[in-house]
């Protein structure tokens, strides 16, 4: 069977690097949608034995509009591993660990996620206890005054780290308005005051963990009519709460001018610095974001001149990085980058590098053979990591469907590279890559 699967592999490849109108989702796989509204994608993949599980909701930072509670969608994933109405927070545990599941959560800007892999013979008992937390979560203060520890000892854990600080600073530099202003752990007074939010908490459950903001995503050895059932039977009878309202998200102001702003370490640590570009949300609808990851491949990546002059000819740096996030809202394209100790001092001949890079790419036609090399890079890397395992794939059909609720916004990104021009790049750079949408992060160690 895995000879298959790295043949199907094969496949793919030849049919995405060869521009084939061959859809890339070749899979089997089948989608529906309870009558309470609850989303199930259903992939059958090569991995005898063995689902990978994800169920994606839509919400994360992004909807913490209310003054003093930034965090709390990473909070609350943290709260839902605290039992049930029917089971311990201990007993609730006991049961991945018995049936060998791997079982974990995460929250980004716009979406939390709560996934695991098992044997497909142990999948009725996983999703029994999936819909047992979502449809029956009850704890009670102590515990979220434990939890709320744990938190504030993983937010200190990150503030111990230069990329964190850096995040932290140009989220708010960037945004004054838009909830993006603030990254998934939240403000540390916030967090702070997790311990005392009992009676906030409930409310913010009532509000996103709802049966129309959740899929059920199952990928690998399934059969389609039983996994229907099977998630119906666990999870039809879910009902939301009837008063609950959706946050509305406050608008950002149109940027008009470049932000800079510094952080100042008390520790010795290389220079970092990050240069942003306000962006539009993600959307397959038009080539934009296919525009920025072949923008990014030539002009930044180990391939490129940059890298090749300013990390390998010069040695001024020894990390650099430029891509953007699929996000809701308009977001931030980034280019990160630390400095060797042969490029300290020289931040302002750097950032002018960049600056020229940015504005050969508005000033001037990429050429069609930049184009073609990385079209085929980003293919190849995108089909060699979102198809390598059950998990990464529907990892990957977790993320792109909250943006985009078809199972087929996997081909059209595929789709929307292949069909990205020369002038789709330079016009993408032309409206959004200007001085008056940029912010400059510059991060600085104690001995310089």
């Amino acid at each position: 069977m895995k000879h298959h699967f790295v043949l199907a592999i094969f496949w793919i490849l030849s049919a995405v690097t060869a521009g084939a109108s061959t859809k890339t989702l070749t899979l089997p796989h089948k989608t529906a949608t309870l009558s309470n509204g609850l989303r199930i994608v259903l992939v059958k993949y090569p991995s005898p034995g063995v689902v990978a599980y994800q169920m994606p909701l839509r919400v994360g930072s992004r909807n913490e509009v209310e003054a003093g509670k930034t965090g709390f969608a990473h909070f609350f994933e943290h709260l839902m591993f605290r039992g049930t109405k029917k089971r311990t927070a201990e007993e609730f545990g006991q049961i991945y660990n018995d049936l060998g599941c791997e079982n974990n959560a995460w929250t980004s800007d716009d979406i939390t996620n709560y996934h695991g892999v098992v044997a497909s013979v142990y999948l009725p008992q996983i999703l029994d206890a999936e819909a047992d937390r979502f449809m029956n979560l009850q704890f009670d203060e102590k515990a979220l005054r434990d939890e709320s520890g744990a938190v504030m000892g993983e937010y200190n854990k990150n503030v111990a780290q230069p990329e964190f600080l850096l995040e932290e600073k140009l989220r708010s530099t960037a945004f004054k308005k838009h909830t993006y202003s603030h990254t998934t752990m939240g403000f540390k007074e916030d967090v702070l005051q997790f311990p005392e939010r009992f009676a906030d908490v409930w409310p913010f459950f009532k509000r996103y963990y709802r049966p129309e903001n959740v899929s059920v995503i199952l990928v690998g050895d399934i059969d389609f009519d039983k996994m229907l059932r099977l998630v119906k039977d666990k999870f039809g009878d879910w009902k939301g709460a009837a008063d609950a309202k959706p946050s509305i998200i406050p608008v950002e102001p149109e940027q008009t001018e470049t932000r800079h702003a510094e952080v100042k370490l008390d520790k010795p640590t290389q220079t970092r610095l990050t240069i942003a570009y306000k962006i539009p949300a993600f959307t397959t609808k038009n080539r934009d974001f296919a525009s920025l990851e072949l923008l990014s491949a030539i002009q930044f990546s180990v391939t490129s001149d940059f890298q090749k002059e300013y990390k390998f000819k010069r040695k001024w740096l020894d990390a650099v990085d430029a891509g953007a996030l699929e996000q809701a809202d308009p977001g931030l394209w980034m280019i990160n980058l630390r400095l060797a100790e042969a490029g300290e001092g020289k931040e302002a001949e750097i950032l002018a590098a960049v600056d020229q890079t940015v504005a050969q790419v508005r000033d001037h036609a990429l050429s069609a053979e930049k184009i073609a090399a990385a079209k085929k890079r980003v293919k190849n890397s995108a089909v060699t990591s979102w198809f390598s395992s059950p998990e990464t794939l529907s990892g990957r059909i977790a993320w792109l469907t909250t943006f985009e609720p078809d199972l087929d916004v996997i081909n059209r990104v595929f789709e929307r590279v292949e069909e990205t021009k020369a002038s789709d790049i330079t016009g993408f750079a032309k409206r959004f890559l200007t001085d008056s949408r940029k912010t400059v992060i510059t991060l600085r160690g104690s001995s310089q």
